[in-house]
């Protein structure tokens, strides 16, 4: 099985981010020049190559807890982004993630209100074919589950986005949508149409929509860990600016998952 994204209308300035996001996430990549200088980018996503072995057919799946190995150590982060690379390592720390003792009040009036909000994103994700959880989750850290603004980034849906990715959606006129916005964000990246949702996978996408910045850095991205054992300090406080000692005070969708989990089997 493959899949295809088409994006039109793309910005010389950032074709090559566009593209390589796509590489990311397994896509073949073609780049094809318009007339007006902007570029068409063709996203092909062959399942027979890209699909992971652990891919999940459920919603149920892809929330039931794995057993964990308390004795195992935790590898280094890698620096490689590609999936079949690090696709054990995310395993590895997902096992391993618990919510730090005192910021386990906050997570739960997250995890309460991504449940309460539930029927919302089930109802677009069954559109999209993938679990709702992968955008609720993906809303509380662009967002803050504020459904007045852009998934890509919490923009307010008044207008097109003007932080990064900035002009998007690119078709249809605002005020938008927020059903009309969050297709967009997510087909940008690929992520329609896919069938593998394991929590490696998961996992893999939401650290790919926020960049691989840290893991360039063999650090541990807060944009998954933070509120866990795992994340501890450094994260980017500007595009392109990191600060060693900057520490995140957004709950990551690792955290958040493994709590959805438990309250699953609860």
């Amino acid at each position: 099985m493959s899949s295809q994204e088409i994006l039109r209308d793309v910005p010389a300035e950032e074709v090559d981010q566009v593209t390589s996001d796509f590489q990311a996430i397994g896509a073949t990549v073609t780049r094809t020049m318009q007339p007006n200088g902007m570029f068409t980018v063709t996203a092909n996503f062959d399942g027979a190559v890209h699909l992971a072995p652990v891919a999940t057919d459920s919603e149920a799946e892809s929330l039931a807890i794995l057993p964990s190995s308390p004795d195992a150590p935790l590898p280094p982060i890698a620096k490689s982004t590609d999936f079949a690379d690090i696709a054990a390592e995310y395993r590895i720390y997902f096992d391993r993630c618990q919510v730090r003792p005192e910021r386990a009040a906050a997570v739960q009036k997250q995890v309460a209100r991504l449940l309460a909000s539930a029927p919302r994103y089930r109802a677009l994700g069954e559109k999209l074919g993938m679990p709702w959880h992968f955008i609720g989750i993906m809303h509380a850290l662009e967002a803050n589950m504020n459904f007045n603004g852009h998934l890509h980034n919490g923009d307010p849906l008044t207008a097109r986005t003007i932080h990064v990715p900035a002009g998007r959606p690119q078709s249809g006129n605002p005020p938008f949508r927020w059903e009309d916005s969050a297709r967009d964000a997510l087909a940008m990246k690929g992520y329609v149409g896919q069938t593998d949702w394991s929590v490696a996978r998961m996992l893999f996408r939401w650290e790919a929509f926020n960049g691989f910045g840290y893991r360039r850095r063999g650090l541990p991205s807060p944009y998954l860990w933070s509120f866990s054992p795992v994340y501890v300090k450094g994260r980017f406080v500007a595009d392109h600016v990191f600060d060693p000692e900057s520490v995140s005070k957004q709950c990551g969708a690792a955290v958040l998952l493994k709590m959805l989990q438990q309250d699953a089997m609860a």
